[in-house]
């Protein structure tokens, strides 16, 4: 059997210049490199490219040589591996038109499905009766006049979401201060920036909400107390990820901790990565510790078994979990293309398991094709 070729996918190659000449910038240059001083040991041929690369029909990728990203012409992969978080429309498209002239030379396995928005994962998910639980309330933003009627159902606020946002951006906590007779509003920008604002009338609130939300997608939800006496948010992030048998194993969770006052964890944000054992231990004690973490990794199984009969077949994902401070586990979100940021921060042998088991995924994935079986 040919060596495997395994395509990275990202949305964007830059080159910058420097006085020793010029070399790629990739994103998740760190990620990368590991994947690609692994693959050899596994017998792949990996490679990152990006939709500029794809030129008079032939294929340009960057191999990592000598501790430098070299790029050169490329055979078509085999699998491709979507890590592209897109900046604009114009790359989206640029991309998926990229991927339909690649079929139509050959046939590739993507290594995951798409997921979709967050409201499409919830109502997925609220199809199955054992997670109902674990599901915050969620709607559809489709007006902003239901925003007053929201805030007086919940007097601990609302959440506002984008449907299809990453990395805590454009996230918003509105709360309505009764005894102050104002609206409050803490959150993140589009650029990842903590920001408070207060509105002496509702009408004023919304008018900013309008200009803030602009054409963006989102939904709300029920105000959820997600940190600690120190004020300060976290959550527990699971990786689960499909191994050489093409079956699902937990790889690892890790504790995300925001900074005090914060809306969310996420390190984007200036969050830190800990053990979640010791730091759950410290807020409610080692048996209801353990107890708690064992029920998170039994949820994520679940999930993921629903989300990938609902969407797809997929080699990874990534569970956000709440607990609040009485216990109880709230699923946050879904992610498919999970960072290994977070994980570099935990026990030695995680961050190589994270890296080595999309290699040990795409390896299956191709023997079932050589094997004329349909990849499930």
């Amino acid at each position: 059997m040919d060596n495997l070729k395994l395509g990275i996918l990202v949305a964007k190659i830059e080159n910058v210049h420097s006085s020793n000449g010029t070399a790629p910038k990739l994103p998740e240059p760190k990620f990368y490199e590991q994947l690609a001083i692994l693959a050899p040991l596994y017998g792949i041929d990996l490679y990152v490219f990006s939709s500029n690369e794809w030129l008079d029909q032939k294929l340009y990728g960057y191999r990592l040589q000598d501790k430098q990203w070299r790029r050169e012409p490329v055979a078509l992969p085999d699998i491709i591996y979507d890590r592209c978080f897109f900046t604009n429309t114009k790359q989206k498209l640029a991309c998926e038109q990229m991927l339909q002239e690649l079929k139509r030379k050959q046939h590739y396995i993507s290594f995951n499905s798409n997921l979709p928005n967050k409201l499409l994962v919830y109502e997925a998910l609220r199809t199955v009766e054992e997670l109902i639980p674990f599901l915050p309330y969620t709607e559809p933003l489709q007006s902003l006049s239901c925003i007053a009627q929201w805030l007086t159902l919940y007097p601990q606020g609302v959440v506002l979401k984008p449907a299809a946002g990453m990395q805590g951006k454009g996230i918003l906590h509105l709360l309505h201060n009764v005894k102050l007779s104002q609206y409050e509003v803490r959150g993140r920008n589009l650029r990842n920036e903590s920001f408070q604002v207060s509105f002496s009338s509702e009408l004023n609130l919304l008018k900013w909400l309008y200009r803030f939300k602009k054409d963006m997608n989102y939904v709300i939800q029920p105000y959820l107390q997600l940190s600690g006496e120190d004020g300060k948010p976290f959550d527990i992030r699971v990786l689960m990820q499909k191994d050489q048998s093409g079956l699902w194993q937990l790889t690892g969770s890790v504790a995300r901790v925001g900074v005090s006052s914060g809306l969310t964890s996420n390190l984007h944000g200036g969050g830190e990565a800990l053990d979640p054992v010791p730091m759950l231990t410290s807020k409610m004690g080692s048996f209801k510790a353990e107890r708690l973490l064992q029920n998170v990794h039994m949820i994520s199984g679940q999930t993921v078994n629903e989300i990938e009969g609902h969407f797809g077949r997929f080699g990874e994902l990534a569970l956000d979990f709440g607990i609040t401070p009485q216990g109880s586990i709230w699923v946050l979100e879904c992610n498919s293309k999970p960072g290994r940021q977070a994980f570099n921060h935990t026990a030695n042998e995680l961050p190589l398991l994270a890296h080595e088991r999309p290699l040990q995924y795409a390896l299956y994935l191709q023997q079932r094709q050589a094997r004329n079986q349909k990849v499930i």
